[in-house]
């Protein structure tokens, strides 16, 4: 009577990041400081508010005539990329709606998050999974967004993607990230 031996194959090892049409795709704790990238997305809504420091800074402006300003602003398109420097804002929440964000709008930030980083000549990028940070998706899902788009790019500038997560979700990610591209 012969035994089956109860092996299993075990991912790490010297496995850091994978390579998906020529990106190397990497996982870090998006708590993670100085950022090795040349440009970080944040996850964001219409109105840009979602990522703005909670402590009141003052301002030489008056509140009644900073308020008014900002009331003629026009909120950005849902799946929009605005940038500001390093600071990319992924557009993929619409507060005024329930639920807040769609899967149409985190492709088409993930589309034009990749078409920018060629137009800007970005060679890092650290991107979180968008939809999970704020919303309800799920980060697999996200995650499989964003490799879907990674395989359909043709990147000439782009070199490397880090995917930022919380510091309890890197070795889950890491470990889907590699079943993905097996």
């Amino acid at each position: 009577m012969t035994r089956k031996p109860k092996l299993k194959l075990l991912l790490g090892g010297k496995a850091r990041h994978v390579t998906i049409n020529g990106v190397r795709v990497s996982v870090a704790p998006n708590t993670l400081y100085p950022l090795p990238v040349d440009a970080r997305v944040f996850e964001e809504d219409t109105h840009l508010v979602l990522t703005v420091d909670p402590v009141m800074r003052y301002t030489p402006e008056h509140p009644i005539r900073m308020l008014n300003s900002l009331s003629g602003d026009r909120p950005n398109r849902p799946g929009s990329v605005v940038l500001n420097g390093s600071s990319w804002y992924a557009v993929i929440h619409d507060l005024d709606l329930e639920p807040t964000s769609r899967r149409e709008w985190v492709e088409s930030a993930y589309q034009e998050i990749f078409r920018l980083t060629e137009e800007g000549r970005v060679n890092r990028i650290g991107i979180p999974l968008l939809g999970s940070v704020h919303g309800n998706m799920k980060s697999s899902e996200s995650l499989d967004l964003m490799l879907a788009r990674i395989k359909s790019i043709r990147a000439r500038e782009l070199k490397h993607v880090m995917i930022l997560v919380p510091p309890g979700q890197v070795e889950p990610t890491k470990t889907k990230l590699l079943r993905t591209v097996q």
